[in-house]
């Protein structure tokens, strides 16, 4: 019995890795070509993004991507990679002891201050900006807020990060090519 239930949560682990890695790394790929945007420059701008984040916007929109297609690839990934890193902590806890105390300890301390516990999540929209969306995930886990919660309070600050980023880009491209 215990042999299937093994199986069965690998299985679905890596079900779950593969629908992570088709929506960061296939999608942006599939939309570029139906769109017919740049494949070598989507791909450079993929790669940036896995390494500067939203700061990656200025390789798409240099390479002459269209800005909606650079904000959807930075989506892309910022979502897949936030989903990836919610699954890898829940399985962290599951699998590794030392880890689950952690986690219920931090969770009890988190619980037990009041204003974090209300309103501690809404720190994830700054924090998304200054520190990333691989921070962002790992810290939600940590304090046990809602994944659901969480990933849209995510997707919401990194998309604002994104936009003004691209607008910044646009903006600058106005002033040094009128």
């Amino acid at each position: 019995m215990e042999d299937q239930t093994a199986i069965h949560s690998f299985s679905y682990r890596a079900g779950a890795l593969t629908l992570f890695a088709a929506l960061a790394i296939v999608l942006p790929i599939a939309v570029a070509s139906v769109t017919r945007q740049s494949l070598p420059v989507t791909l450079a701008l993929m790669g940036s993004t896995f390494i500067i984040e939203y700061g990656a916007a200025p390789v798409g929109i240099l390479g002459g991507l269209d800005p909606l297609f650079v904000l959807f690839v930075l989506a892309c990934i910022a979502l897949g990679v936030t989903l990836l890193l919610f699954g890898l902590c829940g399985t962290l806890a599951e699998h590794w002891p030392r880890f689950a105390r952690f986690l219920e300890q931090t969770r009890g301390m988190a619980e037990g201050s009041r204003i974090l516990a209300r309103y501690g999540i809404l720190g994830l929209l700054p924090l998304v900006i200054v520190l990333g969306f691989y921070v962002c995930a790992p810290v939600a886990c940590i304090f046990g807020w809602r994944r659901d919660h969480a990933t849209l309070l995510i997707m919401a600050g990194y998309l604002f990060a994104c936009t003004l980023t691209i607008l910044a880009t646009l903006g600058i491209l106005e002033v040094i090519l009128p």
